[in-house]
């Protein structure tokens, strides 16, 4: 008879409890005892960035071996820098090159004078010590009355050695001397002068803008065959 009258008690405690399980369930939420057991239930998702470059459906071999190839890129341009470096920095040379401007006397007359520079070049030596010529003297050499009478503005166009003779080809500015004659004269011993201090050059073929000219000035100075120092 016990037994009967708590298992009476039971059922009538379980059909009260599904009756009111709603307004159970929202106390028991509002206290919180659900998340205590559901809060790692779902972990917050890991997001995994991945790098565009990276994304291939591309076997593993081959992602490995484009990989190789754009490290040994970086590599060789690396090498390039290197030698282009080494390029911009050759080796310069000097010359103890002799080059010749004038003198003019009391008298009015005009004579070569040799002077020694040392010239810096890379691997044309005839060019640079033209153009040290060209440059003119310096302020020592101009207290000692030395001066140039090739034309202001003269350049050189180009240079090129066939046998014994240079050709140097100057811009139109060196077919024009304020000084006449013996001016035009004076620059042409300037130039012949001293390109043949070079030793395999024993002549100097004058051009004017890649074109040979019959006279360099309209007073008459013969330039059109190659000139040597006995020319003069």
């Amino acid at each position: 008879m016990g037994c009967l009258f708590y298992l009476a008690l039971v059922l009538l405690v379980i059909i009260i409890f599904l009756f009111k399980w709603g307004a159970i369930r929202e106390v028991i939420e509002s206290t919180g005892f659900f998340k205590v057991f559901t809060e790692n239930d779902n972990p917050d998702p890991i997001n995994v960035v991945i790098n565009p470059d990276e994304q291939s459906d591309e076997p593993a071999a081959e992602q490995e071996e484009k990989r190789v190839e754009k490290t040994t890129d970086i590599v060789l341009h690396v090498d390039e820098e290197k030698v282009k470096e080494k390029q911009e920095k050759k080796l310069v040379h000097t010359r103890r090159s002799r080059i010749f401007f004038v003198q003019v006397n009391s008298e009015g007359e005009i004579a070569l004078k040799g002077v020694i520079r040392s010239v810096q070049y890379l691997d044309a030596p005839l060019k640079a010590t033209l153009e040290t010529l060209l440059q003119g003297p310096l302020a020592a050499e101009i207290n000692q009355g030395l001066l140039t009478l090739l034309p202001q503005d003269t350049a050189i166009n180009n240079i090129s050695i066939k046998g014994d003779t240079a050709i140097l080809d100057f811009n139109e500015s060196f077919r024009f001397n304020s000084l006449g004659p013996e001016g035009a004269l004076a620059q042409i011993k300037q130039v012949v002068f001293s390109v043949t201090e070079f030793s395999n050059i024993k002549k100097v073929q004058i051009l004017i803008d890649g074109k040979r000219t019959r006279y360099l000035s309209p007073e008459g100075v013969y330039i059109e065959k190659p000139l040597s120092r006995n020319s003069f």
